[in-house]
């Protein structure tokens, strides 16, 4: 969804494109429809300061100087009235990741963005959405355009990109039966072919040529039995894992690189927390070792903040799950 909202917004001329991000991972804003609403109608009024006027109903209900508590009705009616005024200006929204806002939030969000389409179509508006999630949960839409991004042939070709790119197997016939291999167990998973070229890539830097068959015949198919087999291929440093991935999992906000590196050596190597030592650790220090710990499923993120997160959130869902093997760390 990044590059297709970056590409919209350099080849779809006179068009104005704004966007959300949800994430299930993040603070509350980041997975409300409170905060996306809120996030949307900001854009749409940097990018056209004369609809500013929109917000004149909130001047003579909220004294001035006061703070003003967002509610999602207000937000609704702002952002309706913003498109209803838009006038021969165009507009595209794209919305990515629904499958990671509340169920009962995205079903209330679809019905509104239905009936601002109608809206739309009716007053001659040039007003479109895009919107992308995981096949669960699935929400109907009464009007629109459908694509099934595994069954569409450019994601084949941008996976085989990928892995020309980044799949370090040397070259020639070995590389391309290898990623041919890959292609073909992948089932158009995006995410399982980058794990499995991490794994790979591994076998390679330790000059493990020779063994790049076996291991990637050893690696099975489908996400859920990759993560299990990520977090169970070797018994090294458990109780770093385990702490970390229950930090990322139940602290109630999402914790900076700092806060988990020392929540982690607070539980395991308290004596290495010593003032001495903790001025000599790096950023990029930390960083490794809560990749190291997670066993590569959990990162920083590049925002300001820094906070660590789960790779994506299907992580999150297969530690949770309740199809897990007995033989995997209890988070």
């Amino acid at each position: 969804m990044k590059f297709a909202v970056g590409n919209a917004r350099k080849t779809i001329s006179e068009t104005i494109v704004i966007s959300f991000f949800f994430n299930a991972r993040g603070e509350d804003l980041e997975k409300s429809t409170l905060g996306m609403y809120q996030s949307l109608l900001f854009q749409i009024l940097k990018a056209i300061p004369d609809l500013q006027i929109v917000l004149d109903c909130l001047r003579s209900t909220v004294p001035q100087g006061e703070f003003y508590k967002w509610e999602k009705d207000d937000l609704q009616s702002l952002f309706a009235t913003a498109i209803q005024n838009l006038g021969q200006r165009r507009l595209t929204c794209f919305i990515d990741a629904l499958d990671e806002c509340e169920e009962g939030q995205i079903r209330d969000l679809v019905a509104f963005l239905e009936q601002l389409g109608q809206l739309a179509i009716s007053s001659q508006i040039h007003f479109q959405v895009c919107l992308s999630s995981r096949h669960y949960p699935y929400i109907s839409i009464r009007n629109g355009i459908q694509l099934i991004l595994e069954g569409q042939e450019g994601h084949v070709q941008d996976i085989a990109r990928y892995l020309n790119s980044e799949l370090k197997a040397g070259r020639g016939k070995q590389f391309e039966a290898i990623q041919d291999e890959i292609l073909k167990r992948s089932s158009g998973i995006f995410l399982w072919v980058a794990l499995v070229v991490q794994i790979l890539n591994k076998e390679y830097d330790h000059g493990r040529v020779h063994a790049l068959w076996r291991r990637l015949r050893e690696i099975p198919d489908g996400l859920d039995k990759l993560f299990e087999e990520i977090l169970t291929r070797d018994r090294e440093n458990m109780e770093e894992l385990v702490l970390c991935l229950q930090w990322i999992l139940y602290a109630k906000r999402p914790l900076k690189r700092e806060e988990i590196y020392h929540a982690i050596l607070s539980g395991t190597d308290p004596e290495a927390l010593s003032v001495s030592n903790s001025e000599e650790i790096t950023a990029q220090d930390m960083e490794r070792f809560i990749l190291s710990c997670s066993k590569g499923l959990a990162e920083t993120t590049k925002l300001e903040a820094q906070t660590v997160q789960f790779i994506h959130e299907s992580v999150r869902d297969f530690l949770l799950g309740k199809n897990r093997s007995p033989a995997l760390p209890t988070p």
